[in-house]
């Protein structure tokens, strides 16, 4: 898998940023805020903020709120959000159609994708953003 990307140290994720992300999208979508595993959570940020390329970094996020759920509902839609940001952060933006990674997540949960996919769609569909 070939994605090139600068290698430096990113801003870390934390639990306060994850969880106003997760609420603001179950506010809008009138849904289920509740954590169902804080230790899911605690665990992915902790894992997250020791990945310095932002592509792996949200390949793990995505696959880690998909595989491990935290909430009670919503965990792919917060992923795709909290991943969006770190792209950004990054320097990178997700350009197309979202549904193969959407797709990607009910493949995680069936338990028939790997972590590799997830970074490989993100190497093929994201591409340096202009401003950062």
């Amino acid at each position: 898998m070939v994605c090139r990307q600068k290698r430096e140290k990113m801003e870390d994720l934390t639990v306060d940023r994850v969880m106003a992300i997760h609420t603001r999208i179950m506010a809008e979508e009138k849904g289920d805020c509740r954590v169902i595993s804080e230790a899911n959570l605690y665990q992915m940020v902790f894992r997250t903020n020791l990945i310095y390329e932002c592509v792996p970094r949200a390949a793990f996020i995505f696959y880690s709120l998909c595989a491990y759920p935290v909430f009670r509902e919503g965990n792919s839609r917060t992923a795709l959000v909290v991943i969006e940001q770190v792209l950004l952060s990054g320097g990178y933006r997700i350009v197309g159609e979202k549904g193969g990674i959407m797709a990607l997540a009910e493949g995680v949960i069936a338990f028939t994708t790997e972590p590799e996919e997830i970074e490989q769609w993100l190497c093929d569909n994201s591409q340096e953003s202009v401003s950062r």
